[in-house]
């Protein structure tokens, strides 16, 4: 057997992935149809949508077997990834990838793989599509064309699932998503006992721009603010637009003084923009940092409260009545 190789993007790819929240999820009915539909289209066994995380492959859906989590390395999908097309093999005994493969001298038994990489909307693959049968078999170009339609299906209900999740303006990570995928975070970095904070950020004189200048131009501040905190974000790192010219980083502390690097990217980030924009305006922000205390937070949502409040407690004293 031969282990698959890892994409030379594969950090982003991950990152992409874990935002989209799909990962130890199943028995969604739009990805259950369609494998089900594979099923019968291609007269196999087993048809599956599977998702490859860091060292494992999740399998989403799948129709004709109960299997949902198995590890990557003995995943024939790891290989798919790294195909630019169709990924087929038509007898597994004949492949020395696979002749000694778990999965083919043991249930399920696959003499036959077919699969195609599925990607997310910011092109990122998150795993295949893929049918499986336990007789080799010939694919024509036919079937490959109709598994490239399945795909394409798969990655039209990614991007619902994406929209749902981004904010409109910015495409940051919304509130709703924030409190959600963010929490889980949380709970992964208290877990492991990995130190962590939330930096809280406010664009200044947002409304004053809006209504002066105009939703467009109010857009356009939001738009090269949130193009500043993706640039700076790392692996780990997740950004979010909470509404109201507000703004919210969950961030890994993975080196020493993280907060204060992370913020130091950004401001230099901004003072590029602001330099280069020939606006009237400088974009400006506060912002409140509060660095995770197991005695203090319980929630993200404690963190996000206390961050918020350490912001406007600097706008008063900056600005006095």
């Amino acid at each position: 057997m031969i282990f698959p190789d890892t994409p030379p993007n594969e950090a982003e790819r991950l990152k992409s992935l874990y935002l989209i929240d799909l990962l130890d999820k199943n028995n969604d009915e739009r990805f259950d149809r369609l494998t089900r539909l594979m099923r019968i289209t291609f007269n196999v066994p087993i048809a599956s949508l599977s998702l490859l995380d860091r060292e494992r492959q999740w399998v989403l859906s799948s129709a004709g077997v109960d299997i949902r989590e198995t590890p990557r390395s003995t995943s024939f999908c790891a290989h798919a990834i790294l195909s630019e097309g169709v990924f087929v093999v038509k007898d597994t005994l004949k492949d020395k990838r696979f002749h000694d493969n778990p999965f083919v001298t043991g249930e399920p038994h696959v003499r036959f793989y077919a699969g195609y990489p599925v990607r997310l909307p910011d092109g990122m693959i998150a795993g295949t599509l893929c049918i499986v049968d336990s007789v080799p078999r010939d694919f024509s170009m036919e079937e490959a064309n109709a598994l490239i339609d399945f795909a394409a299906i798969v990655e039209d209900e990614f991007l619902i699932i994406s929209k749902t999740m981004a904010d409109n303006v910015t495409e940051l990570m919304n509130k709703q998503s924030f409190l959600k995928i963010g929490q889980k975070r949380f709970e992964k970095f208290t877990k492991y006992q990995l130190p962590f904070s939330l930096i809280y950020f406010e664009i200044e004189s947002i409304k004053s721009i809006r209504d002066i200048m105009g939703d467009k131009e109010a857009d356009t501040v939001l738009k090269a603010f949130a193009a500043c905190i993706k640039s700076t974000l790392k692996k780990h790192d997740i950004g979010a637009y909470l509404g109201r010219g507000d703004f919210a980083v969950l961030l890994e502390h993975h080196t020493d003084n993280a907060d204060e690097s992370y913020l130091f990217n950004l401001q230099s980030f901004m003072d590029d923009f602001n330099n280069k924009s020939k606006k009237p305006y400088h974009i400006n922000y506060a912002y409140g940092l509060t660095n995770y205390d197991p005695d203090v937070h319980g929630s993200l949502m404690s963190l996000l409260e206390l961050s918020s409040m350490t912001t406007f407690t600097e706008k008063r004293k900056k600005h006095p009545r």
